[in-house]
């Protein structure tokens, strides 16, 4: 009887050794395969896997040909080396399928904060909205919405519109502004479209819209959840990768800055 009970409790010990060998290991296993885990992956609550890389595949429509390249006119009011960079794609193009898009320009450190955005229709050159705005004076991307003007009529579906970003660094001569331009169409979104959005996760919706060449809702879709969910560095690490497979390699870290949500009169 005495064997019997001593190997009883031989057994239960060997089981609970086992179990505690195993519980003991599950973290090393688990920090291994996170280890080996894709960085454009989001490893999700429960250590669920989710998401692939953003692949943005830029639209067969670009820019007029006949516009001019966007560049400083030799203000000398940024005191970094880096310049005032517009994110666009490779075209200078971005496509929309909002009424009221979001536009998004990185910004260098300045000794002025004051700048202006204006909107241009492509015909006739006829200025549809203009602002002024007020910038960090720490150095990042801004972005900021045509939604603020009550008075601005919706863009129109298929219509280019330039627009043009300036740092003023003298108010008195505007020769010395620091100055970014670029283009942007509104175009209907399909039905497919319009149901695979609507289907989708908002965390698969800047893939969608990057997967059908969306630019600007691509970019605000990601900065919203970047806003919503801070802590998420899957969601800084997609944003860089996003910037850095159109061009943009020298500003994808920049960090996100608020700015430009109340315009001056």
């Amino acid at each position: 009887m005495k064997s019997y009970f001593s190997l009883k409790f031989a057994s239960v010990s060997l089981a609970i050794s086992l179990q505690i060998a195993v519980i003991s290991a599950f973290p090393k296993t688990l920090q291994a395969q996170l280890k080996n885990t894709s960085l454009s992956q989001k490893v999700a609550a429960y250590g669920e896997v989710i998401g692939t890389k953003i692949r943005f595949k830029p639209p067969k429509v670009g820019a007029p040909k006949n516009r001019s390249g966007g560049a400083s006119r030799g203000g000398n009011c940024s005191l970094e080396q880096k310049s005032l960079k517009a994110l666009l794609p490779a075209s200078k193009l971005g496509l929309t399928v909002a009424e009221y898009p979001t536009f998004f320009v990185y910004v260098p450190q300045s000794s002025t904060q004051l700048a202006e955005f204006e909107l241009r229709e492509e015909n006739n050159n006829k200025i549809v909205y203009k602002k002024r705005l007020m910038v960090p004076a720490t150095a990042g991307i801004v972005n900021f919405s045509l939604s603020d003007n009550k008075t601005l009529l919706p863009l129109k579906i298929g219509k280019n519109y330039h627009w043009f970003f300036s740092i003023i660094c003298d108010p008195q001569d505007r020769s010395e502004d620091l100055f970014i331009e670029g283009w942007i169409q509104r175009i209907e979104p399909s039905p497919t479209l319009v149901r695979q959005l609507h289907e989708a996760a908002p965390r698969d919706r800047p893939r969608i819209y990057a997967a059908a060449g969306i630019w600007h809702e691509t970019l605000a879709t990601l900065m919203d959840l970047r806003s919503s969910y801070p802590n998420d560095l899957t969601l800084v690490v997609e944003w860089a990768e996003l910037l850095e497979s159109v061009g943009l390699s020298k500003i994808a870290k920049e960090p996100l800055v608020q700015c430009c949500h109340k315009p001056l009169n």
